[in-house]
């Protein structure tokens, strides 16, 4: 609670420009340089490049198979989780002596699981990994010209 008398925000003392009180001012250091100095960088940093049509394509091969593979396996386990949720009697309901309908689609998810990782693995090998190989040679490929060993 505040005085009648008293004066808020509280003023500058004499001599002094008022500040704001409610305004962030950002501290007033340097920023970080990995390197001590600033504006030094030794030769073996090479400086950051646009991503190029290998690095596209890399990155473009690696979401999809991303995509697929997350969404067989996810996808299985959404419609078994929503078919035990909404149709409870379905998944109850007997295939094949004590085996029960929800039972055999708990397994058959897991086999799409396994299923999505070994194609995941086997797709990457095919596709990605033959891309990424390329990306890393042609971005070590400067530092071996420019004398820095690798």
């Amino acid at each position: 609670m505040t005085h009648p008398d008293d004066r808020y925000p509280p003023t500058a003392p004499p001599g002094r420009t008022q500040r704001d009180p409610w305004r962030y001012d950002a501290p007033a250091y340097a920023p970080y340089d990995p390197y001590g100095q600033a504006g030094h960088r030794p030769p073996h940093v090479l400086q950051p490049q646009p991503p190029g049509p290998d690095l596209t394509a890399l990155r473009s091969a690696y979401r999809g198979l991303r995509r697929v593979s997350t969404l067989a396996a996810l996808g299985s386990f959404v419609a078994y989780v929503l078919l035990s949720c909404w149709a409870p009697d379905l998944m109850g309901s007997e295939i094949a002596g004590a085996l029960s309908l929800g039972m055999g689609l708990g397994i058959l998810q897991l086999l799409v699981t396994f299923a999505a990782v070994f194609w995941y693995g086997r797709s990457a090998r095919r596709s990605v990994d033959p891309l990424a190989q390329a990306v890393r040679e042609r971005s070590v490929r400067p530092a071996r010209d420019a004398g820095v060993a690798g």
